[in-house]
């Protein structure tokens, strides 16, 4: 603002204003005797005009903003709470659609599989720290039902099992973990192995079935379930194959497969504590 006062511009203002207050002022002496056309005193004045309206308008809001702040900023809060208010009822009825939706596919897998009993959903409240293969800790323990090495589902699949034990919370092993072994096979060819879990494997977030026999049709694509056991239950989902080779022996087959649900990023799990044959030696 000091530069403007200094400049050429500012100048070339006041010498129009001081030109015009001087024909005005000379007009009003000699009356009659000299004619100034009103439509060249207008167009030589409106600048002014218009100027001076902005300065007004500019002093107007800025008293209005002055004398009104606190009213204003108490507004701009209300209605800072309000849309986050409403972000959070989005948030909420997203996350209970998502609910509801794993609820229903948990009842038709617990219709299909009467032996089934379930615990309470368990919710996933902390990340294992330092676990590379995706182990988490849900908020369900002992009191609710569970009991160590019970298999974890989602309503997608199995994802793991537990690991240890309390009574309000259990940690999990997932399913890409080296220390949680699933008999498994292909749902069309009946092709059958075992998960065999590495580090690399799991930095991709595969697993590797092994001891597939070499004359196995087992092919990119197929469908792999649980096979069965004590401790896992038959016919549940487990992933797809991504790709197949054969062993360095030459006798058996591998495959890598890509597990039915993301164990990095699930939030809702269940807990199977019971079934035919669980705990069968």
């Amino acid at each position: 603002m000091k530069e403007f006062f200094h400049s050429v511009r500012f100048k070339i203002i006041i010498c129009i204003f001081a030109l015009v207050f001087g024909i005005m002022i000379y007009a009003a002496i000699a009356g009659n005797n000299i004619i100034f056309p009103r439509s060249v005193l207008e167009t030589i004045t409106q600048p002014f005009v218009a100027a001076g309206k902005a300065v007004s308008d500019w002093t107007a809001d800025t008293i209005d903003t002055l004398a009104n702040a606190g009213k204003y900023k108490e507004e701009n809060e209300r209605l800072r709470e309000m849309l986050t208010d409403m972000y959070g009822q989005l948030i909420d009825k997203e996350k209970t659609d998502e609910e509801n939706e794993q609820y229903r596919t948990i009842l038709g897998i617990a219709e299909e599989h009467s032996d089934y009993t379930w615990s309470p959903p368990c919710s996933v409240i902390a990340r294992n720290a330092g676990d590379l293969y995706g182990g988490f800790t849900i908020d369900r323990g002992s009191a609710d039902g569970i009991a160590l090495y019970d298999p974890v589902f989602t309503s997608v699949g199995l994802v793991g099992m537990i690991s240890e034990i309390s009574e309000h919370y259990a940690v999990v092993k997932t399913i890409l973990s080296p220390d949680v072994n699933v008999g498994v096979m292909t749902a069309e060819t009946k092709s059958v192995g075992v998960t065999e879990n590495d580090a690399e494997y799991a930095a991709s977030g595969y697993c590797l079935m092994s001891f597939i026999s070499k004359g196995s049709e087992i092919k990119e694509g197929d469908v792999v379930i649980t096979s069965g056991s004590s401790v896992f239950p038959g016919d549940i989902i487990f992933g797809t194959v991504k790709s197949v080779f054969v062993d360095k022996n030459g006798l058996t087959k591998h495959a890598v497969i890509i597990p039915g649900e993301d164990v990095f990023s699930i939030t809702q799990v269940f807990v199977v504590t019971g079934f035919d044959g669980k705990d069968d030696q």
